[in-house]
């Protein structure tokens, strides 16, 4: 058993000497601190993070871009009597003129008929054949001879939302034209009813020296209340004159480079391959505008077979009657296109609607782009053709 002094216990003496050796370890600790400037930091716990260290930086992610939707590209407008394509779009909401021209030997030359989208030809009194010239996609300054319209003028007009442009009528034929510019139809600006835009021309003699300034005529249609947009009926066209010869209801077509209708004076369409289209000639005169003697050039060549009658309408100082015309229904129609010709039919449903074609088996047939050429004929009469 060892030896412990009295009043001492076990504590007081081992504690001395453990004092001893943590006053040693504190004392070099301070000199170590005091050698190095530095400070006691106490050491983190395990499950603290240490005070010292920075938070974790959080990535940057972008926002990402807002999807901006493409602007779409404006389909092409293309003008409804032409099949061209229209620099601007609303112009072809624009009424066309019909202008009524006179076609017996001393009228020709007419002046401005190569600016027109349509010429449709038609038989009068006495078998002379009058023009109703439809412009729209483009107008010629100056237009003439003028003369005055018939039935058939008001059929046509009608159907296009048309102003028809002509020196005057008799009084049925008025009336009937004024009746269907009530029904908001359409609009004449003849001369009686307007005499504005008309005037008389030098070096021809009466009364095929009466000429029209088409831009005085246009805004005659607007003062007549005929400004406002209208939805041109029409016709089918191929986009553009690049296609198959024998697409567009052209599958049965045959070859026709030469083409003639027999009317009193022969009209005749000489296809010009390279023009790409059909020259025509009348009683055997090349058929040329005098404004800038430039030959008529027909993309498309339509013959319309339908009924026609006279009427009891007195026409001039002989007592010729004036004739009308049916003009819907159906019927057979020859179309000739690309140097070639298809037989089939034509249809128009009622006088608001525009015409179209078919061939034999009912596909529509498509014209080219630019200047049409139609003659009205009756059923019987037959159009020959040359390969």
């Amino acid at each position: 058993m060892a030896f412990r002094p009295p009043g001492d216990t076990f504590e007081a003496i081992v504690t001395p000497a453990l004092r001893i050796g943590t006053i040693a370890v504190l004392v070099l600790t301070l000199v170590a601190v005091a050698c190095g400037g530095g400070t006691i930091v106490p050491s983190p716990s395990p499950n603290e993070p240490s005070p010292s260290a920075a938070p974790a930086a959080r990535p940057i992610v972008a926002a990402p871009a807002p999807t901006v939707a493409p602007t779409p590209t404006p389909a092409p407008v293309y003008w409804p009597l032409s099949g061209i394509r229209a620099d601007d779009p609303v112009k072809t909401k624009r009424r066309p003129l019909n202008v009524r021209l006179p076609n017996d030997p001393a009228a020709r030359p007419h002046v401005g008929l190569s600016k027109a989208d349509i010429v449709f030809e038609m038989i009068v009194e006495g078998g002379i054949t009058r023009h109703s010239a439809i412009f729209h996609s483009q107008d010629a300054k100056s237009v003439g001879p003028v003369r005055s319209y018939r039935f058939s003028d008001l059929h046509i007009t009608q159907m296009l939302r048309g102003a028809l442009v002509a020196s005057g009528a008799t009084v049925e034929e008025r009336d009937a034209v004024t009746n269907s510019i009530r029904a908001g139809n359409m609009i004449s600006v003849d001369a009686e009813r307007k005499g504005g835009p008309y005037y008389r021309v030098a070096g021809r003699p009466g009364p095929n020296n009466l000429f029209v300034d088409l831009t005085l005529a246009r805004m005659a249609v607007n003062e007549q209340g005929g400004g406002d947009p209208v939805d041109v009926p029409p016709l089918r066209f191929f986009t553009s004159l690049e296609h198959d010869v024998t697409a567009g209801g052209f599958k049965a077509s045959t070859e026709a480079s030469k083409v003639t209708i027999p009317l009193r004076d022969p009209a005749t369409y000489t296809y010009d391959e390279g023009s790409r289209g059909y020259r025509r000639s009348q009683a055997g005169t090349r058929t040329v505008d005098p404004d800038g003697n430039v030959p008529i050039l027909a993309r498309n060549v339509i013959v319309i077979h339908t009924d026609y009658w006279e009427t009891s309408v007195i026409q001039d100082v002989f007592g010729s009657k004036g004739l009308d015309y049916r003009m819907t229904g159906g019927g057979k129609a020859t179309v000739f296109r690309d140097g070639r010709r298809a037989d089939g039919a034509w249809n128009r449903e009622g006088v608001l609607d525009q015409f179209s074609f078919h061939d034999a088996g009912g596909e529509q047939i498509l014209l080219n782009p630019g200047q049409t050429w139609v003659t009205f004929l009756l059923p019987t009469v037959v159009v020959t053709s040359e390969p």
